[in-house]
Order: C-alpha cells, then structure tokens, then sequence
C-alpha cells in the first residue's frame, strides 16, 4: 500500500516525462519499470498526470484548453522524437510551432520582410 505522499511523486515525474514530450503510453511503460508497478496502476497514474497538466494549462487563459493541451503534447513529442532520431530539423520545426502557439519570444521576432532577401 502505498502513501498519498508517493502517489503524488509519481504523479508529478509522470507529469515531467509527459511535459518532456514523451507519450502516454511511453510514461505508463516507463512508470511500471521504474516503480515496479502494474501497468494498470501507471495508467492511472499517467491518467492523474494528464489532469494535472490539464489542470496548468486551465490556469492560463486558452479558449479550448483540451485541445491546446493535446496539440502541447503532440508538439513536445515530436521534439523528442526529432532529438532521438537526430533530425534537429523536426524538432525545431515542432519548438516554433510551440513557440508560436504560446506565445513565447513574440518581442524578439522581426517583422517580416517584404523585399524577400534584397
């Protein structure tokens, strides 16, 4: 049996392998190997780690926080898929599309050029 104190721990290193762009279903392999839990109890988990994720995002202003929180996901993944797999392109791709959607370094952004390289 475990304490409340260690689901909570395990919930918020689900949610950070789930904010590193790692899959659901990565997170539950992931879980059940490291905490010698039954793959059942790390879906729970993993699903506890989702709503908390859910959770941060409602508390910035989006209009449809389940999709954004979903497009997030999608995004961090295939950040790490493009790390693991050296396609530094792909995951630089996925970092401005993330960047754009969150709104992140919009004051260092220059305005676009009309003269297309003149």
């Amino acid at each position: 049996m475990t304490t409340q104190t260690e689901n909570k721990i395990r919930i918020r290193k689900a949610a950070g392998w789930i904010l590193q762009g790692h899959s659901v279903s990565h997170v539950v392999a992931r879980l059940a190997e490291s905490e010698g839990v039954s793959r059942r109890t790390a879906r729970r988990i993993a699903g506890k780690a989702m709503d908390l994720v859910h959770r941060d995002l409602e508390a910035t202003n989006v209009e449809n926080p389940q999709m954004a929180t979903v497009l997030i996901h999608n995004l961090q993944e295939c950040m790490a898929r493009g790390m693991e797999s050296n396609n530094i392109g792909a995951a630089v791709a996925a970092a401005r599309e993330l960047s754009a959607m969150l709104g992140i370094g919009v004051h260092n952004r220059r305005p676009p050029s009309r003269s297309y390289g003149r």
